[in-house]
């Protein structure tokens, strides 16, 4: 396909027209299609953070019958209302305007005249007596507001309201747009509410009454396999072809994440230097300087920098001097570089049980390490400092009572900014110089095997 440009295929902020994968083993459209043709139901699709819940939904009802609003533009009940009308371009007012009047009624008396207070001369005649009211006119303006107005546009209609990040609507706000929303529903508005896991229940807890009026649909983090469906689609269409080891690089580094994927395929394009599809298939080899530069470019997209920072530096402390470590990357530094280094090892996951953290920093520290209790002390402040730089956002979460402690990561993008970024490395003291990187790994599908 010569005439597709790459930012037509890979699409990290749009509809996937080439690259959308289905998903089949979940039925996620076959399920969210049959709640949609239930009446009078409010539909909640919940899935983890840039994980495609806006383009599920687009698939299924299509752009053109979904209109957007953003929990995080509702300051009061009533904004619901008006951002659909808003969108919808309705009339903020209606004018009615009542003017003369004519009237005939049958009569047997013959042609006369007479003259009527208000009226015009009414004329008798043929048996039919007929009457004009005056020249004047009234005009009655109404407001075009609230779930009225909105049930008049779309009510029993082809659209659906889709209220993305209802999380982020204040929690004492919540039960009101709770009510506006079964309000609505009742009167035949379709409603598709869209939230992260954790806060999956919000909607029906904002108000029980939608409780038997709400279909879930609950997605998951995306597959690997799934990912490399992207890039496997994507190159296609543009007659690229590389090798299958570097597509499921790229889908390991995504982090679970479809826009991810489809930004660092993207950028690939863009490193191999074609802007449009090729007239016929050709072969491209990635090396390992050429991947690197994909994946610190594609980092760009989410700048987490300031909170790095906050988090490699931990709490402000007086007196004792933290404890220092050297690790395997030639760098030295407390237990906040310690934990931040083993969230950064291979393979990339979005949770880690105490386990597995503890398994990792033992590979980072070239002698001494962390003792266990600063290690969960680590991670209990970087989840704090998160949660203060971002009140409403979850970028990652410490559960200390999940058997010694296990750290989920909301937020993928986070977890590809501190592992492809080269932030994490520039924040080692200036006297060290880090000799080799973290973890070195190699893969057979890169020019001459080279360590990628």
């Amino acid at each position: 396909m010569a005439n597709l440009r790459a930012t037509e295929v890979f699409v990290p902020t749009d509809f996937p027209t080439y690259t959308y994968v289905a998903r089949d083993e979940e039925k996620l459209e076959k399920a969210l299609r049959n709640a949609f043709e239930t009446p009078k139901t409010a539909i909640s699709v919940s899935g983890p953070s840039k994980s495609g819940k806006t383009v599920l939904v687009q698939r299924v009802l299509g752009e053109d019958n979904i209109i957007p609003i953003y929990g995080a533009q509702i300051s009061s009940p009533e904004e619901v209302w008006s951002a659909i009308l808003h969108w919808i371009e309705a009339p903020s007012s209606v004018t009615e305007e009542a003017g003369a009047s004519e009237s005939i009624t049958p009569n047997a008396t013959a042609s006369a005249k007479l003259k009527v207070p208000g009226f015009a001369e009414v004329g008798f005649g043929g048996g039919l007596a007929t009457q004009t009211g005056a020249s004047s006119t009234k005009s009655v303006t109404t407001q075009s507001k609230g779930l009225a107005a909105v049930a008049r546009e779309i009510a029993n209609g082809d659209f659906t309201v889709f209220l993305d990040d209802f999380h982020y609507i204040a929690r004492d706000l919540q039960e009101d747009v709770g009510k506006q929303i079964k309000a609505g529903v009742e009167v035949g508005i379709r409603f598709c509410v869209a939230s992260v896991p954790h806060r999956a229940d919000d909607v029906v807890r904002s108000n029980h009454e939608l409780r038997g009026r709400t279909i879930n649909i609950d997605t998951n983090f995306w597959s690997l396999d799934d990912l490399v469906q992207i890039g496997l689609k994507g190159f296609e269409a543009l007659n690229i072809q590389v090798s299958d080891q570097i597509i499921r690089r790229l889908a390991e580094e995504a982090c679970t994440s479809p826009q991810i994927m489809q930004a660092l395929c993207l950028q690939l394009c863009f490193e191999l230097g074609i802007r449009e599809g090729l007239p016929d298939p050709a072969k491209f080899d990635v090396n390992k300087t050429m991947m690197q530069s994909v994946l610190e470019q594609t980092s760009g997209r989410a700048d987490y920098t300031s909170l790095l920072k906050q988090m490699h530096a931990g709490p402000r402390i007086r007196g004792t001097e933290r404890k220092t470590f050297k690790f395997v990357d030639g760098s030295e530094g407390d237990a906040y570089r310690a934990v931040l280094l083993a969230l950064t090892a291979d393979p990339p996951l979005m949770e880690l049980n105490y386990a597995e953290i503890s398994r990792r920093i033992d590979a980072i520290c070239v002698d001494e390490k962390p003792v266990g209790s600063s290690v969960t002390e680590s991670y209990k402040q970087i989840e704090g400092f998160a949660r203060s730089m971002y009140p409403n956002q979850r970028i990652l979460e410490w559960d200390a009572d999940a058997a010694s402690g296990t750290l989920s990561i909301i937020d993928p993008y986070f977890l590809f900014f501190i592992r492809s970024s080269d932030r994490l490395a520039s924040l080692a003291n200036k006297s060290e110089k880090p000799t080799l990187p973290l973890f070195e790994k190699v893969d057979p599908g890169l020019a001459g095997g080279a360590a990628v």
